[in-house]
Order: structure tokens, then sequence, then C-alpha cells
């Protein structure tokens, strides 16, 4: 694709690369949401409940996690799905929840006060564990995060036992998720195309298509691959409240200091426009959609 990844996140390497080249083009995801400590912090507090602890508990159900096993959250954020495999696979099962972000991964620590989870700096780019290590594997909304996905994905079932269960979440079509398309939306109307906030919000939502997901599974090895759309009703903060969500978090917090006012005006103006209609007795209730990749490591 002619664009380097993240210095913090794991590089492909050059000859895997060549042999596995990514059935979805999308570019890297420009700005990271787990960068730093304050981006750590808000994706937690505003976007985690509301929008990762529910498709977690989707893919927990579906990929049928259970007691005892040894289960994997690639790229885990703030290790939402991680803390919630681990209550369900018990003392007798272990967790892993491995991130590129130093950041992310010191923000799950504090937050899993119980320690059921193994927390690990990913420094890469193979996957730090034997072959057959685990018998689930879960990768929830980071796979634009990645420069090359197939072999992220080929590590993945590198990792797994045979017959091993894999989840892959992305976001479904941004038009799909009025609570990011109407930030979008905004920013355009801000003037702040150029910032790189647009793309940033793109990538974000690039892999959505669920025939190309499907042939990405595929690519990497992976058999008996299905792909669905999960969708839930999101309860969110009055939009007064929520609006002032959006430049606390990345991509617009990167840029949002330095927005002259008339910017900041024309954006929450706008955003708040588009979002009105969704509240209803000061619930700002808007549809989340993703795509759930389930398949198998081969036996």
């Amino acid at each position: 694709m002619g664009v380097n990844p993240p210095a913090s996140f794991p590089a492909r390497p050059s000859a895997r690369a060549e042999r596995s080249p990514s059935v979805v083009t999308t570019a890297v995801r420009r700005v990271d949401a787990y960068r730093d400590e304050a981006s750590v912090e808000q994706q937690a507090q505003h976007l985690d409940p509301l929008f990762g602890v529910r498709f977690a508990e989707r893919t927990i159900d579906v990929l049928v996690v259970v007691r005892g096993a040894r289960v994997l959250d690639v790229a885990c954020g703030t290790g939402v799905f991680a803390r919630l495999a681990a209550h369900v696979v018990g003392p007798t099962g272990r967790v892993v929840g491995l991130d590129p972000s130093r950041a992310a991964v010191e923000a799950a620590r504090h937050i899993d006060v119980s320690s059921f989870v193994d927390w690990q700096d990913w420094v890469g780019p193979e996957l730090p564990f034997d072959d057959h290590s685990f018998d689930v594997a879960v990768c929830q909304h980071a796979l634009h995060r990645f420069a090359d996905p197939v072999f992220v994905l080929e590590e993945v079932r590198r990792v797994l036992a045979p017959g091993g269960r894999l989840g892959v979440v992305t976001w479904g079509p941004i038009e799909e998720n009025p609570a990011f398309a109407a930030q979008l939306d905004a920013v355009v109307k801000a003037g702040l195309e150029s910032s790189g906030v647009v793309e940033a919000l793109l990538d974000a939502f690039a892999f959505h298509n669920m025939e190309d997901l499907r042939a990405l599974a595929r690519r990497a090895g992976f058999v008996d691959v299905s792909c669905r759309t999960v969708r839930l009703l999101a309860a969110l903060p009055p939009v007064a409240q929520w609006v002032r969500t959006y430049p606390s978090v990345p991509p617009l917090s990167d840029v949002w200091l330095a927005c002259s006012q008339q910017s900041r005006v024309q954006f929450l103006s706008r955003v708040t426009e588009l979002l009105r209609p969704f509240e209803h007795d000061g619930v700002l209730r808007v549809q989340a959609s993703a795509r759930l990749v389930v398949a198998r490591s081969p036996h």
C-alpha cells in the first residue's frame, strides 16, 4: 500500500508480507486511540462501557467461551473482552491481553484490579507464544490498526490449538453507526478535512465488507469461516453531554486544541443538530453495527 505502519505497532516482516498480501486494502490508522494515557483514559471512560462491553458480550456467546478455556485477546486495548472472558473461564482457565500500546496495557492492568488477566506488551511482530497455546482468540475493533492483517491472523492461527476458535469484530459501515457518522459530518462541516481526522475515522470503519472479511480469514489459513452483522441499540448520555465527548477522544482530540474557535463552534453545532432527533426523554439512543467473523484453526 506504500504506507508504513505506526512505530508503536508491530511492523510486518518483509518476507512474510510478500507471501501474504492483505485481501482488504485500507490505510494504516493515522491516529492511534491508545497512544498515551490521556487518550486511553477517555476511551475507557466514554466508549468502552457503551460499545466495547456489549460487543464483547455478544462475541463471548457466539464463540462459546467455556470454563477452563485458554483465551487470547489480540490488540486488547483497555482489555474489555479479556476481562469478560476471565470471568467466564474462571481460575482453571487462562486469559492473556496483548497490545503494542504500553499506555493501553497499563490502563488495562489498573482497571483489572483482580489480576485475573495476564496483560502483556506486544513488541512484535510475531505473537510471543508457542504453537497451539490457546483455545480461543479474539481481535475486537482493532483489525484496522495492522499494516498486514493477514500476517497477524496467520500468527493467531499458529498459536491456536487445532480446531481453536477465532473471533474478529470490526465496525460495520460508518453510515450504520450514527454516533460516528455524525462526528464525521461535523468534522467536514467545521473545515477540518485536512487535519487527518476524516482519514482516521474512515480507517476505523474500513473493514466492513463481509466477503472481504471472509476472504481475509481464509487467506490466513482458517476454515469454517462465517461472517455476520451484529447490531445493538446504545443508550448514550443526553446530546448536550455526549457531543463534548468527541473532542476528548482521538482522533478529534489530537487537533482540537489547535482548532479555531469558529471551527469548534461549527463542529459542536452540527453534531448536536444531527444527533438531536435520536434523543428521547434525556437519553440518546443510536444504533451500533459491527461485523463478527467466526472461524476455526484447521485440525
